[in-house]
């Protein structure tokens, strides 16, 4: 990937949900990517930080926090980027699925394009209780440019930091967060549909977008595969 390909990554998460602890780690844990690091915001006061202190022992780079819970998620998403040590971060949401080859395909795409801030415009989702693998396609075309991108799948180069934050609001940070990205004019790509998943779970509560299967079900530009092993068709090479 030539001499550009060395930037670090910085991952972020900032979670509310205790169950979630394993996805968080083997997420970060299985990205093909050498020079990374993690982020843990912990954003409720009732979870003991030393699970996930003892749970980072076993893996390099990575840094546990505690904001309150009064705090926005922007807040913790702000407070975790300030402190990443690379260039480049990435917000992974602690419910969904990262393949290995997420990051190497981000970053491919920030180093052939001049891109400040990649995600993904198209995407699939799982639900496990269903067995239904769910490809919401767009007509925007992989590795271009592109006007939004998947909240969970947001990748940006530092120097949009200083400029644009994450809102301090209780819904609609990403999307204010992109709307920000591009009113001070940087560049918004997309890579391809593949190499991540949201995960969808059968109290739809319990998310932050609390749309039911049914809406995502019967989108007219939704594609369904039955599928127990979703990873089978989510999983690609960072070659496009």
């Amino acid at each position: 990937m030539g001499k550009n390909a060395s930037g670090g990554v910085t991952i972020v998460t900032s979670t509310i949900r205790p169950e979630c602890i394993d996805n968080i780690f083997n997420n970060y844990a299985r990205q093909k990517w050498k020079a990374k690091e993690l982020i843990i915001v912990v954003n409720r006061n009732d979870i003991n930080l030393s699970r996930y202190k003892k749970k980072a022992q076993r893996y390099r780079n990575v840094r546990i926090y505690r904001m309150q819970q009064n705090k926005f998620l922007g807040d913790c998403l702000n407070f975790a980027a300030a402190r990443s040590k690379y260039r480049y971060v990435a917000k992974f949401d602690d419910d969904d699925y990262y393949a290995p080859n997420y990051i190497p395909e981000a970053m491919r795409q920030f180093i052939r394009s001049t891109a400040d801030v990649v995600g993904k415009r198209s995407c699939f989702f799982f639900f496990p209780h269903r067995s239904i693998l769910l490809y919401r396609r767009t007509s925007v075309r992989p590795y271009t440019r592109c006007r939004k991108i998947a909240g969970a799948t947001i990748m940006f180069h530092k120097r949009v930091f200083p400029s644009v934050k994450f809102a301090r609001v209780r819904l609609g940070t990403d999307v204010r967060f992109i709307a920000a990205c591009l009113r001070r004019g940087f560049r918004l790509y997309t890579t391809s549909r593949y190499n991540f998943a949201a995960i969808r779970r059968r109290n739809r509560n319990s998310h932050t977008w609390k749309v039911t299967d049914n809406y995502l079900l019967t989108d007219k530009y939704a594609e369904i595969v039955r599928t127990n092993n979703f990873k089978n068709i989510v999983n690609r090479s960072s070659r496009p």
